[in-house]
């Protein structure tokens, strides 16, 4: 029989006592990563975009009109946050040859989608706007619409005025801007 000496039975008794606690040690240490984990993870937000579609004319402001949507208050994950606000009028434009009446829109309609790519939150706005042109440009009788489009995306500056995009009428001297400010609200 071999004798073992103090250190030998401290080490054997050490790694005894290990083998043991590691189990228990392993359980407390998940509710542990857990709780990191939640704390790491963003916290869900809440935005309230606020456009100003600005109609100019020889630079002078002549209609300023103002849209406002909340978005968010969830985790986003991999889906964008997607507000939308419409306003216009219904317009019939052509007898089908059945009888009936086609209507189109015309008026605003504002799209704004708030995602994430690669850590940075970005807001891309779709900006759709239809007029009926004077009646003096009317043709047989039907209304002609006017239509401008904007399109843009960009990263969220929180608290500041951001021009998403501005567009020059081709019939007139009148030029358009569409502005957007983001306010987190939680």
């Amino acid at each position: 029989m071999t004798k073992t000496g103090p250190l030998a039975a401290a080490s054997i008794a050490g790694l005894l006592l290990y083998v043991a606690m590691a189990p228990a040690h392993a359980q407390d240490a998940a509710p542990r990563a857990a709780e990191a984990t939640r704390q790491a993870s963003p916290s869900p937000h809440s935005y309230r975009l606020d456009y100003a579609l600005t109609e100019l004319e020889d630079g002078k402001k002549i209609d300023s009109r103002q849209y406002s949507l909340s978005l968010g208050g969830g985790t986003q994950g991999t889906q964008p946050w997607q507000g939308e606000v419409q306003i216009g009028t219904r317009i019939p434009v052509v007898m089908k040859s059945d009888g009936s009446i086609q209507y189109v829109n015309a008026g605003t309609k504002i799209v704004g989608f708030i995602s994430t790519r690669e850590g940075t939150q970005l807001l891309r706005t779709n900006c759709d706007v239809s007029s009926v042109a004077p009646d003096e440009a009317n043709v047989d009788g039907r209304p002609i619409l006017r239509t401008l489009t904007i399109v843009n995306e960009a990263p969220i500056a929180l608290g500041k005025a951001v021009l998403v995009g501005t567009a020059d009428d081709s019939n007139s001297k009148r030029k358009f801007e569409l502005e957007v400010t983001v306010t987190e609200i939680n």
